[in-house]
């Protein structure tokens, strides 16, 4: 038995575990994004926009994704309901503020039926947990303006804004923020 790493660290509080994603829970993922997405978005995005944003979570994206170099998903589940996800991913779109060594969370999502209930700040040590242990120096991600529920969870977290760039919803061009915290 060799040293544990860090994708294979989960963490347990009562019946929630977190744990590196598999392959095989692309299905799982994929509900869990189309479902939080409507919740979150479709009162401000016409439906058309809204069929071009979710094609970005059909299993064939999801699929080419997860074979991303530098790519992990790590999948929250309460008993035995997958609740919540979290993606973490190599680029270099903002080397040009944080240098080299960051990494970008670029989804955190938790299925609305289970908000409040700490799934979203159990992805988020995993994902810092991650960050850290792979030696990165930033943790980045972007966050649409009107979404203030995940700002305000990003900023209890330490995250503050350095930058913004348009996120294409359909047709409609709409501003991220993005937001950075030091590791």
């Amino acid at each position: 038995v060799g040293p544990i790493t860090n994708d294979q660290i989960f963490y347990l509080d009562s019946m929630i575990v977190v744990r590196p994603a598999q392959q095989n829970d692309l299905e799982a993922l994929r509900k869990i994004a189309i479902e939080t997405s409507v919740h979150t978005f479709a009162e401000f995005n016409t439906p058309e926009n809204m069929e071009a944003f979710l094609r970005a979570y059909d299993l064939e994206q999801l699929a080419k994704e997860w074979n991303e170099d530098g790519s992990i998903y790590y999948l929250a589940w309460e008993q035995l309901v997958p609740t919540g996800f979290a993606r973490l991913r190599m680029n270099n779109e903002t080397e040009k503020y944080l240098g080299k060594n960051a990494i970008e969370l670029q989804r955190l999502y938790v299925h609305p039926d289970h908000q409040g209930k700490k799934i979203g700040s159990m992805l988020m040590q995993q994902a810092l947990d991650y960050a850290v242990g792979q030696d990165n120096q930033w943790l980045w991600l972007g966050v649409w303006e009107r979404n203030y529920k995940a700002q305000e969870f990003y900023a209890k977290w330490g995250f503050e804004k350095f930058s913004e760039h348009i996120f294409q919803m359909g047709d409609d061009p709409q501003t991220d923020w993005l937001l950075k915290k030091k590791l």
